[in-house]
């Protein structure tokens, strides 16, 4: 593989074709430093035989078993990675070297990282990857290389709207360290029209779709609207999924027969957003105005956002909800930046990043119009933002609630759909969780750890430990201190004489190492060549 990272010096060692560790065995990894957008496809990655993150502080993304309680920073540490794993942790603190217990670590290549955090690499539990006539012939490359430049390692697609067989060889590939791409779950969406028989309208019939899905190459089902909500249908597509070991069943529960006790005792792995949850503590229906209509994504939004505070009059029943939810082991994934736009329209459509970073295309469908779900702001009101601004406040207290009484929850961005892109809502999503009432540290446990756990990944993706798969990130910043530390091109000091700093630098996936701020400005290369 041909190498191009902007450094002399990797270049030299690779570019006649030898082992990095018989050409130089002390190369330092250097990112590329200039700004100017690079052509897609310029960066590819290192797979040194061992690897050292050398001198940086460690979150490990772990914590106390069946709690939220994370464990604090170590640093500096020198973490060795060979052939994808994690297989040495040396302190070298002053404490440590003094005690002569301590060495510092060699390797083929040296990334380092003094002044720096060292991550476990960050989950998306809800991304849309997306379709290859969304943007352009090389939309699923420019998402990919906006996911890792922010330090996402892991996809959970919720829908594979890319196509199953398209997207089935692209996590191939992945798999394969043959293309830049994180580590890819697809689920496939459950068919949501109530038209076609034989589309999963019995339980009978969910059975062989479930199946059918499996054979086609999919790792689990989304379902979120259509005959999928049927209680019975539900809960087949659950057991299928479970019988066949696939992941199971993501679910969004919208406005429908089922709710978050539904789902939750039929067995789903996750429930997605927070449909469901408040509408399952109501005695009766939501006080909808009598000409709702529930087609009209204007109206349900709008009503949407008037429902926790009708079930927040409830609040035993709600304890009882979450509490079920809880028992059953049924993960929560709110994805709150993802309806950020109801609190206040201007600012979302007004984020600094997306004349850089947003496809042309992906803004036209930003555009509120009739045809194109979720961009119903045509009329938003202050009365609505007030509305959803109060939903919010109700809605976090529930999830910390949840979380506090040692619920399962995920982190997922739902970017690809809304005023949301593909990395920068991730790291949103980071900060709303911490504004939610959780300390950073655990969000970054529910990040990573608590991720892995509800994709059933956690035996390998087991944040940073000795025999854990190598999914780091290398972070110019102290997250912890501040989340925003990990946006991308330029945007963690927005506005200051700091701006260019911060950002995730390195970005590993298995072993294999990105530069990730070259991969943004390949997506900003990418963007502009859309405009013209």
């Amino acid at each position: 593989m041909l190498i191009r990272f902007a450094v002399t010096l990797l270049a030299a060692a690779f570019g006649a074709g030898l082992p990095l560790a018989i050409a130089n065995a002390q190369t330092i990894a250097q990112p590329a430093t200039s700004d100017v957008p690079i052509p897609l496809g310029t960066t590819e990655s290192l797979r040194p035989d061992r690897l050292v993150i050398r001198g940086g502080v460690m979150v490990s993304g772990r914590g106390t078993p069946g709690t939220g309680r994370a464990a604090p920073p170590e640093g500096p540490v020198d973490i060795v990675v060979e052939n994808g794993r994690i297989v040495d942790i040396i302190p070298i603190d002053p404490v440590s070297v003094a005690s002569g217990l301590s060495e510092q670590a060699t390797g083929d290549l040296i990334i380092d990282a003094t002044g720096k955090y060292v991550l476990p690499g960050l989950f998306d539990l809800h991304a849309h990857i997306p379709a290859i006539d969304r943007a352009g012939d090389d939309a699923i490359a420019y998402s990919f290389r906006l996911w890792l430049g922010h330090g996402v390692t892991t996809l959970r697609d919720a829908g594979t709207g890319a196509g199953l067989e398209r997207m089935t060889e692209q996590r191939r590939l992945s798999e394969a360290h043959q293309i830049v791409a994180p580590r890819i779950r697809l689920h496939k969406r459950w068919p949501n029209t109530g038209r076609v028989g034989g589309a999963g309208h019995t339980p009978d019939e969910a059975r062989r779709l479930v199946r059918e899905f499996r054979d086609q190459g999919a790792d689990g089902i989304k379902v979120s609207h259509g005959p999928g909500h049927y209680p019975d249908v539900l809960a087949a597509i659950a057991d299928e999924a479970a019988e066949l070991e696939m992941d199971g069943v993501m679910v969004d529960l919208k406005v429908s027969e089922t709710d978050a006790r539904i789902a939750s005792e039929a067995g789903v792995v996750s429930i997605e957003h927070w449909y469901g949850v408040p509408d399952a503590a109501l005695p009766g229906t939501q006080n909808f105005p009598t000409d709702y209509n529930y087609l009209d994504e204007l109206v349900r939004f709008r009503l949407a956002g008037y429902l926790w505070k009708e079930a927040v009059e409830y609040p035993d029943a709600l304890s009882d909800v979450i509490d079920g939810m809880i028992e059953e082991g049924t993960a929560w994934v709110p994805t709150f930046q993802i309806y950020e736009a109801n609190l206040d329209f201007m600012r979302v459509v007004t984020l600094p990043w997306r004349d850089r970073f947003v496809h042309p295309a992906i803004l036209e469908e930003w555009r509120p119009q009739a045809g194109v779900h979720a961009s119903f702001h045509s009329e938003w009101k202050t009365a609505d933002e007030i509305a959803w601004k109060e939903n919010y406040r109700h809605w976090m207290k529930w999830v910390y609630e949840f979380w506090s009484r040692g619920g399962l929850l995920g982190l997922g961005s739902d970017s690809g759909s809304q005023q949301s892109l593909y990395g920068f809502g991730l790291v949103r999503e980071l900060e709303l969780m911490q504004q939610a009432g959780i300390h950073p540290l655990d969000v970054i446990k529910i990040a990573t750890t608590n991720s892995a756990k509800v994709m059933g990944l956690e035996e390998d993706l087991c944040g940073i430990r000795f025999g854990c798969v190598a999914d780091l990130i290398v972070v110019d910043g102290n997250p912890i201190d501040n989340f925003k530390v990990l946006y991308g091109g330029g945007f963690a000091y927005y506005g200051t004489d700091r701006e260019g700093e911060g950002g995730v630098v390195w970005t590993i996936k298995d072993g294999e190492v990105f530069d990730a701020q070259a991969l943004l400005r390949e997506a900003e290369w990418y963007v502009e060549q859309g405009r013209q």
